[in-house]
């Protein structure tokens, strides 16, 4: 029977566990609610266009820590590196990541 170990909290609330298997492997677990970050993203999606006052910026996204950590962790890629914007861009103008952005529009 597997058992669970808390090993930290980090500042952004990602909890990471390490589980015990009984054949004596180890795995690392991260857990995060995302769901106050994917509210906060719906709200302001809704609110406005994004942009500020003097329209030269725009805001596009959130994207909780526990996702980047997952793209990370699964797909080998970090999404705040600027070498992998065509990857980022790809993922936040299609509809499985539309939870992720706070403005309307294509970046």
């Amino acid at each position: 029977m597997a058992t669970r170990e808390h090993l930290l909290r980090t500042a952004s609330g990602i909890d990471h566990f390490l589980r015990h298997e009984s054949d004596g492997s180890l795995h690392l677990e991260s857990h995060q609610d995302a769901q106050p970050f994917l509210e906060q993203n719906k709200a302001e999606y809704t609110h406005n266009d994004g942009y500020t006052a003097d329209r030269t910026m725009r805001r596009a996204a959130s994207i909780p820590q526990i996702v980047r950590y997952k793209w990370l962790m699964e797909e080998g890629w970090d999404c705040a590196d600027m070498k992998n914007w065509d990857r980022l861009r790809k993922k936040l103008n299609s509809s499985e990541y539309l939870y992720l952005r706070t403005a309307p529009g294509v970046l």
